[in-house]
């Protein structure tokens, strides 16, 4: 079925308004990779539902929009219970969350951002945090957007649920209708992404609340953290040395006190955090950027690695604490760096390093993170890091602009989704930002707090609340974009197990290339990729599809020589197509029979014509067809 995502429907609350007039509250239903701004209006096409899609253990976003002709004082959302279409089963209001959009001020735009990558020309105002309070106030004449969170369980029934949204507005209400399809497979719990957006904890609005290291600080730690796992953040950091307090004896010997970074530690791993960065290890000497710069170890943290060592091993941490030497090292530092690591892995063996890196070559690093407009230049380098088996990640900060994807306040939020896939597409292990919530001066709901001295929105992606953390627009859409990323995994991971199954006629199949085919519908490198959120979302659901088909009959996986949508240039054009099915089914290609050995093995070398640029597979079993196709973009002779 076709899903329509630019949707909307505008409501008249009557109250003896003649028909002919504007209604006095319109309701709408934007995609949810919009941005939407004060000027928006509805659409002129005719009323249909807010369509959201998602598959179980998944939460999915949705957006709508209200504009009013009159100012309101008061205006608050609620929704039904979304209720299957076949079985009456009920998802409740419960499960969806439901924040209005608060809009930052600006009165510059990102340097470095072409015009057609903004959203908005300062001065204006765009939406990022999310109001804490239900009911807000409406002006007249301004769109005010909301944003929609449903939390699928992992056991819900797939299948298509309805529902309704209602805004009232000082007692008076409009609805939306909304329909939600569930996909008939479940979102993994186990995160297939390293990702850190390193903070300020417990930062900007909770200092002061509570003593340092007391109950009261390990009970906000533990909620924070579940609020980021929530968000399918994987890592935290924090100094070694706040961790790991120094202890002297009365005979002037030191030894090391490791109680708050095991409870600390701890704390953070019950609630869904996977690994702890502890910064702090190294510094740097010399001018940053020029050739007299080094790396040099720092005596206090060095001298506390073997109790962290010893923490590791009681409490079986291996592979989950990382240490960061010195931020962004770069070519003059590779020597004096990879020395410093050297002695890491001496005093604690199971200690990681990771680093934020400004060149390729750094000793036995064991996560490098290169900035992502680095990597595309010295990929091929970085490459041999994969080979070696080390972990590559990367990440942007202030950097890169231009049309990088990234996620400033000002460009699209297709943008920071489309991350992640660029993860996909080069097998990427990780991502990292600096920028969680390092807010400048007082008051977080502003262009100077968010982005003082940098890109906006450059310093945080999480806003304070009364008594916890507030997500945003941004946050959101890129948990949605680490949800992308396990749609593509999930495919792959089903394709690898079919490959087992069946065994040696199965040699051929590359278990990645079908998600890799698709992932370039979205992302081409490290720096193309589609502005069209259509295209995002419609690929998203063709992943979904055929997630779901690998459980359902009649069985077809086609994979090509060379992969789908290659240039091919005038022949003979010999394209090797090969596949799967069940054994006894039978199958065409371009409507040529063709024979399928006892496992349900098939192949042919199809030779295209300039006028055939799309090769068409079908299996027909008991009864039962299915088709899938291929395209190619071919030379013209």
């Amino acid at each position: 079925m076709t899903m329509h995502l630019f949707l909307a429907v505008s409501v008249a609350i009557s109250l003896g308004i003649h028909a002919a007039e504007p209604p006095a509250v319109s309701v709408w239903a934007p995609p949810p990779l919009t941005k939407v701004l004060r000027d928006a209006v509805p659409p002129s096409e005719g009323a249909e539902p807010l369509l959201i899609e998602g598959a179980r253990n998944e939460t999915v976003s949705a957006q709508a929009a209200v504009r009013s002709a009159e100012n309101a004082v008061a205006a608050r959302m609620s929704i039904s219970d979304l209720t299957h279409r076949e079985t009456g089963a009920a998802l409740p209001a419960s499960a969806v969350s439901l924040q209005w959009e608060r809009y930052i001020a600006i009165d510059r735009n990102t340097t470095g951002l072409p015009g057609d990558e903004l959203v908005a020309s300062a001065p204006n105002s765009i939406p990022d945090p999310f109001w804490e309070a239900e009911n807000i106030p409406l002006q007249a004449g301004e769109t005010q957007a909301a944003w929609l969170e449903v939390v699928i369980p992992a056991d819900a029934a797939p299948g298509d649920y309805d529902g309704t949204l209602t805004i009232t507005a000082d007692g008076q209400s409009a609805r939306l209708p909304v329909a939600l399809h569930v996909w008939n497979f479940v979102v993994p719990d186990e995160r297939h992404l390293s990702v850190v957006n390193w903070w300020r904890f417990p930062g900007l609005g909770f200092e002061g609340r509570f003593e340092p290291f007391s109950d009261a600080y390990y009970q906000f730690l533990g909620e924070c953290c579940a609020f980021l796992a929530a968000h399918r953040q994987t890592d935290i950091q924090l100094s070694l040395n706040e961790l790991v307090q120094e202890v002297a004896g009365v005979d002037g010997s030191v030894s090391y006190d490791t109680s708050r970074l095991e409870r600390f530690t701890a704390t953070a791993f019950e609630h869904g955090i996977r690994q702890i960065h502890l910064h702090g290890v190294g510094t740097r000497t010399g001018n940053h950027t020029e050739p007299d710069g080094r790396i040099e170890p720092v005596a206090a943290s060095m001298n506390r690695l073997p109790a962290l060592e010893a923490v590791i091993q009681q409490h079986q941490w291996q592979g989950r604490i990382a240490v960061n030497i010195s931020d962004e090292p770069f070519i003059h530092h590779e020597q004096s760096y990879a020395a410093v690591v050297r002695q890491v892995h001496q005093l604690a063996p199971s200690v990681r390093v990771i680093e934020a890196v400004e060149a390729e070559f750094f000793g036995d690093l064991d996560i490098y993170v290169p900035k992502l407009s680095h990597l595309n230049l010295w990929y091929p380098r970085f490459q041999d890091v994969q080979r070696e088996g080390k972990e590559l990640w990367y990440y942007t900060c202030c950097h890169p602009v231009g049309r990088y994807p990234n996620r400033f306040l000002d460009q699209s939020l297709l943008k920071g989704r489309a991350l992640f896939w660029i993860n996909y597409l080069y097998d990427l292990d990780g991502y990292l930002h600096w920028g969680l919530n390092h807010f400048y001066g007082d008051d977080p709901y502003t262009q100077e707090a968010i982005s003082h001295d940098l890109p906006l929105g450059d310093r945080a992606v999480v806003y304070p609340g009364e008594s916890k953390y507030l997500g945003s627009l941004r946050f959101s859409t890129m948990r949605d974009g680490l949800q992308d990323f396990e749609y593509l995994w999930l495919l792959e991971d089903g394709l690898r197990q079919l490959k087992e199954r069946v065994g040696d006629d199965a040699y051929w199949l590359e278990p990645r290339q079908r998600s890799l085919e698709l992932c370039r519908r979205v992302v081409q490198s490290f720096y193309d990729h589609t502005r069209d959120p259509q295209a995002l979302m419609e690929t998203r659901r063709m992943l979904a599809a055929e997630i779901e088909a690998l459980a359902a009959a009649p069985l077809l996986v086609v994979q090509t020589s060379p992969p789908e949508n290659t240039f091919v240039p005038a022949g003979p054009r010999n394209i090797g197509v090969r596949g799967l099915v069940a054994p006894g089914a039978a199958v065409t290609v371009n409507g040529k029979p063709v024979p399928v050995r006892e496992s349900g093995y098939f192949c042919l070398a199809c030779f295209m014509r300039d006028d055939q640029p799309v090769i068409t597979v079908t299996v027909d079993e008991n009864g039962a067809h299915r088709s899938v196709s291929r395209s190619f973009i071919l030379e013209q002779e």
